[in-house]
């Protein structure tokens, strides 16, 4: 590692070990997956510019459809995004090349513009090199990777459209090939810093994003660790504890519809939220890669 910080990875990998760690059912699953996206895409599409909302962004996600009287061009990259999203799932553990480059930027340009997937000038030599430094190198972190990659892009600015964009997925991409979440929980005056972080990584100051992007990182796994906890999914002893029951009482408990009893992988845990089908936390990286 070149720019983060040990004490701060430290910390982060155990937000992720714990996240890792925890129960949730899949239908909040579902839900935390999608909320993921439609956050990501919100701000993704705040950095470019766009002047849609929280709400309007999900309603468009939701319905796959544009709403009328509003920007053409970011609602369209909105409903690209849910499909680069799911490339980069299907991709994920493949290697970042110029072939993936250009089938990524064509996702998340359909419909947008019609050079979508092809280089605005000759500079495929120089990505291919840098993309097979990157993919071998052990000297930097994904987190560090992840943010070289993007100002990398701003450098040589590859395409007319979707430079940034396509960047950003990239970086997405590698960090849940290594098995981090990368959300952009960012509020309007994070917005503009990450533009202009992104601008100076461009131009060879690489730290501040570096920093951008460990804060998306571990604020990420802090929102995601809040939510599953709230789904109250506990160890029955853990909760025959916490609720002063002996195994009689909670026996009752459980058939009195006080608590939701499940078994997973030879453990019974219970909840006082009517939940599904049970799953470890660990899937929410694996699902939204």
């Amino acid at each position: 590692m070149k720019y983060l910080d040990d004490f701060i990875l430290d910390r982060i990998n155990s937000k992720k070990d714990k996240l890792e760690s925890m129960l949730l059912d899949k239908k909040s699953l579902k839900k935390i997956q999608w909320d993921i996206l439609v956050e990501y895409v919100y701000v993704s599409n705040k950095i470019e510019g766009s002047s849609l909302s929280l709400e309007e962004t999900r309603e468009i996600l939701d319905t796959n459809h544009d709403i009328l009287a509003r920007p053409t061009y970011f609602q369209h990259l909105s409903i690209n995004h849910a499909n680069a999203f799911e490339y980069i799932r299907q991709n994920v553990k493949n290697e970042i090349t110029n072939q993936t480059v250009k089938e990524i930027h064509t996702v998340v340009m359909k419909n947008i513009d019609k050079e979508a997937g092809k280089y605005r000038n000759n500079i495929h030599p120089r990505l291919d090199g840098f993309l097979s430094k990157l993919n071998i190198s052990q000297d930097y972190h994904p987190i560090e990777k992840s943010a070289l990659i993007q100002g990398f892009f701003h450098q040589i600015r590859p395409f007319n459209y979707g430079t940034g964009t396509t960047s950003r997925l990239l970086s997405k991409w590698l960090l849940n090939q290594n098995g981090y979440i990368f959300g952009l929980p960012l509020n309007p005056y994070e917005v503009k810093y990450y533009r202009k972080c992104a601008e100076k990584a461009g131009k060879g100051t690489i730290y501040p994003l570096v920093n951008m992007m460990t804060m998306c990182v571990e604020e990420s796994l802090d929102k995601l660790i809040n939510q599953v906890k709230s789904l109250n999914i506990t160890p029955i002893e853990v909760a025959m504890r916490n609720n002063n029951l002996n195994p009689a009482q909670m026996l009752e408990s459980i058939k009195r519809g006080d608590f939701k009893a499940f078994k997973k992988d030879g453990s019974v845990y219970v909840t006082d939220v009517r939940v599904d089908q049970l799953t470890h936390g660990a899937q929410i990286a694996e699902e939204i890669q």
